[in-house]
C-alpha cells in the first residue's frame, strides 16, 4: 500500500516537501513506473472495477469502487473543498495517526506535492486509493452540508435580515408562477432551504420539521417513522427559513396567527419530490412541516408494501369485485392511503372511471380524477361524494370517513354498484364493524356493502448490510409459538417461514449504511377480515356481536396484525422488538 508521511524536518515549501525514502520511493513508482499514465495525469480514469485493480496494482496502491456515504466531517475536511475538486480526490477514512484519500489522478504531481505538505503539516500518514471520478465526486457532495449553508445565511443576515413583507418583495422579484425549485438559489437562506430539503431527500426522511424551541428553530427528519434531530437554527435564521419555505409554498407570509396549507416541488438533476407544507402557530413562533412526497418512491406495488399470505389474497381478490366498500384501518401515518394509491394503480384501466376525494391530494396519479376537499367553502367528503356519483364513476375511493353522513354515502354508493375505498380510524380491522354502526349505518345495509376491511401499521425493516441473527430466551420463544398456534404451516410457508422448525430471529448489529440504527425502510404488516355469508348473518341477525365477529374471524383464517409480523420477524424482514413496539399484547419478557 503506498503512503505519504509526514517529515518534521522538511521544508515548508510544497515543492520542496520530503517524505521518508521508503515511502517516497512507492510514490516515485507512481510517477515512473507507467509512464503513459504519468502523461495522462490531468484525465480522469474512466475504468471498469477489474481494469481499476490491475491499475491500481501496477501503481501499488489500493483502489475504491463505492462511495462511502456519512464521512466524518473532521475526516472529510482534511483536504478543503476547493482542493479537493481542483484535484479530484477527497479524505473518506482516518484512525487519526494515517488519512484515506480517495484519487480518480493519483499521477498528478501537483496533487501528490499538496498531499505531501499537509502530510508534513499535520504529521500524519496518508494512504492513497484509485478512485473513479464519479465516485470522488459523490463523495464530495457532503461538503455542500447544511453546516456551510448555515454559516452562510447567518453570515447574510448579519447585514440584511429577510423576514416579513420585505422578503415577500424581495423573492416575489424573481420567482417564476410555476414555482419551481430554482428561485433564488445564489441567495444564502434560498441555499439553507435547499439543503435541508435535499438532506430529508437522501436520508429517505417522510417529513421535516422545523420548529422554535428554547429561543432557536430546530430541524428534525422523520425517517422511517422515527424523528431524529439534526440541526439546531439561530432564531433569525430560522425566521428567515420560515418565511422562505412559505414563500415557496404560495403561503400568506404575513400571517402568522393561523395554520397554512400549501406545496412546492423539489427538481434536482431529474428527481422531483412534491413537498406538502403545512404551517402551524405555536408559543414560540411558527412552526413548518414538510412531507416529503416521491411518487416513484411512493408508487410501490402490493408485494413490496408488504402484503402477503392470506392478507395478499383477500385484498387482492376483492379490489377486482365490481362493487361494494373496501376499508383500510389504523392510525395516522400507517400508510393506508400509500396502499389506496397502490390499488387504485392496479384498477387504472381506460375502461374504468376512478374518482377520488382527499385531504389532502398526496401523490398524482396519470388517469385518474383526484380532488381536494375543501371545508371553508362548504366542499366536504360529504357534499363532494353527492356529486361524485353524477360523474358516472367506476371506482371511488374516499380519503377518510369522518362522520355517518359521508360513512351513510359511501354505503350508498357501494350498494348501487360501485367499488368504494375508504380509510377509517380504528385499532384493528374487526373494529371497523362496530365503529360504522355506531355512525348510524344499519346492520343489514353494512353486511351488504363491506367487501372487506383491514387494519395496516408499518414497522423497520432490518438492514440488510448488518442483519445478524439474534438470540432470545426460552421465555419469548414460548410466548411467540403460542401467538402462532393458529396459523397453519402452509400459511407459514407463504411467507417463505417454517413453522414446524424452532423460530429464529435477527436484528441489525448498526452500520455506515444505516447510520447506525439497525434498521433501513419500512414494511407494512396486515390484518384483512373478509365478509362471508356466516359473516353477513352475525352483523346483522346477532346486532354486530364483536364476540362472534371475533370467533368468525378465527373460523375463516384471518392473519392478525401481530401474527402477521411475527411471521415476517421470523422471515428476517424486522425485528420482535418492532413487532411488539406496534402491536398490542406483550411477547418480550424479563431475561431472567
Amino acid at each position: 500500500m503506498t503512503h505519504i508521511a509526514a517529515d518534521a524536518s522538511s521544508s515548508d515549501d510544497v515543492q520542496d516537501t520530503t517524505v521518508p525514502k521508503g515511502r517516497k520511493d512507492a510514490l516515485d513508482k507512481i510517477l515512473s513506473e507507467n509512464k503513459k499514465l504519468a502523461s495522462d495525469a490531468t484525465e480522469p480514469l474512466d475504468l471498469t472495477v477489474k481494469e481499476l485493480s490491475s491499475r491500481a496494482k501496477q501503481l501499488g496502491i489500493e483502489y475504491l469502487t463505492d462511495p462511502i456515504a456519512d464521512i466524518d466531517k473532521k475526516t472529510l475536511h482534511f483536504i478543503s473543498e476547493d482542493i479537493a475538486r481542483k484535484y479530484k480526490m477527497v479524505s473518506f477514512g482516518s484512525d487519526g495517526t494515517t488519512y484515506k484519500i480517495a484519487m480518480s489522478k493519483p499521477q498528478d504531481v501537483e496533487a501528490l506535492n499538496v498531499l505531501r505538505f499537509l502530510a508534513q503539516k499535520e504529521q500524519v500518514n496518508i494512504e492513497i486509493y484509485l478512485t473513479p471520478e464519479e465516485v470522488v465526486e459523490k463523495m464530495m457532495s457532503q461538503y455542500a452540508g447544511a453546516e456551510r449553508a448555515l454559516s452562510e445565511a447567518v453570515l447574510s443576515l448579519k447585514n440584511s435580515y429577510v423576514d416579513g413583507e420585505d422578503a415577500r418583495e424581495q423573492e416575489q422579484k424573481s420567482r417564476p408562477d410555476d414555482m419551481e425549485w430554482g428561485v433564488l438559489q445564489d441567495a444564502p437562506i434560498a441555499k439553507l432551504v435547499q439543503v435541508i430539503v435535499k438532506h430529508g431527500v437522501d436520508g429517505r426522511a417522510s417529513d421535516i420539521h422545523i420548529e422554535p424551541i428554547d429561543g432557536n428553530y430546530r430541524v428534525r427528519f422523520r425517517v422511517d417513522g422515527m424523528l431524529h434531530a439534526s440541526l439546531v437554527l439561530p432564531l433569525d435564521v430560522g425566521r428567515a427559513v420560515v418565511a422562505r419555505v412559505k414563500i415557496l409554498a404560495n403561503l400568506k407570509i404575513d400571517e402568522k396567527r393561523k395554520p397554512q396549507d400549501g406545496r412546492f416541488r423539489f427538481d434536482e438533476r431529474g428527481q422531483v419530490i412534491d413537498l406538502r407544507v403545512s404551517t402551524f402557530p405555536v408559543i414560540e413562533g411558527e412552526k413548518v412541516v414538510m412531507r416529503l412526497l416521491d411518487k416513484a418512491r411512493g408508487m410501490d406495488d402490493l408485494n413490496t408494501l408488504g402484503l402477503s399470505g392470506r392478507n395478499y389474497e383477500v385484498l387482492t381478490s376483492k379490489i377486482r369485485e365490481p362493487y361494494g366498500i373496501i376499508l383500510m384501518t389504523g392510525p395516522t401515518g400507517s400508510g393506508k392511503s400509500t396502499s389506496l394509491y397502490a390499488f387504485l394503480s392496479i384498477l387504472n384501466q381506460e375502461e374504468r372511471n376512478i374518482v377520488t376525494l382527499e385531504d389532502p391530494v398526496e401523490y398524482f396519479l396519470d388517469g385518474i380524477n383526484q380532488s381536494q376537499v375543501k371545508p371553508e367553502i362548504g366542499y366536504t367528503f360529504a357534499s363532494g361524494l353527492r356529486s361524485i356519483l353524477r360523474q358516472d364513476p367506476n371506482v371511488i375511493m374516499v380519503g377518510e370517513i369522518r362522520d355517518s353522513e359521508t360513512a351513510e354515502l359511501a354505503i350508498h354508493a357501494a350498494l348501487t354498484g360501485h367499488l368504494v375505498l375508504s380509510t377509517l380510524h380504528t385499532n384493528n380491522a374487526l373494529g371497523a364493524i362496530p365503529r360504522l354502526v355506531d355512525m348510524g349505518i344499519e346492520p343489514f345495509l353494512l353486511a351488504s356493502a363491506l367487501q372487506a376491511v383491514a387494519a395496516q401499521r408499518l414497522v423497520r425493516k432490518i438492514c440488510s448490510h448488518c442483519k445478524e441473527p439474534e438470540v432470545f430466551p426460552p421465555g419469548v420463544i414460548k410466548l411467540v409459538k403460542e401467538a402462532l398456534k393458529t396459523v397453519s404451516v402452509e400459511e407459514g410457508k407463504k411467507y417463505g417461514v417454517d413453522l414446524s422448525k424452532e423460530p429464529a430471529f435477527f436484528h441489525g448489529a448498526g452500520c455506515d449504511e444505516c447510520h447506525k440504527t439497525g434498521y433501513m425502510g419500512r414494511v407494512a404488516i396486515h390484518e384483512a377480515f373478509e365478509m362471508t355469508a356466516r359473516a353477513q348473518e352475525i352483523i346483522t341477525e346477532k346486532k354486530n356481536s364483536e364476540a362472534e365477529i371475533a370467533s368468525e374471524a378465527v373460523a375463516q383464517g384471518m392473519v392478525t396484525l401481530k401474527q402477521d409480523g411475527l411471521l415476517k420477524a421470523l422471515s428476517g424482514l424486522t425485528t420482535l422488538s418492532e413487532i411488539e413496539r406496534v402491536t398490542e399484547g406483550s411477547i418480550m419478557v424479563d431475561e431472567e
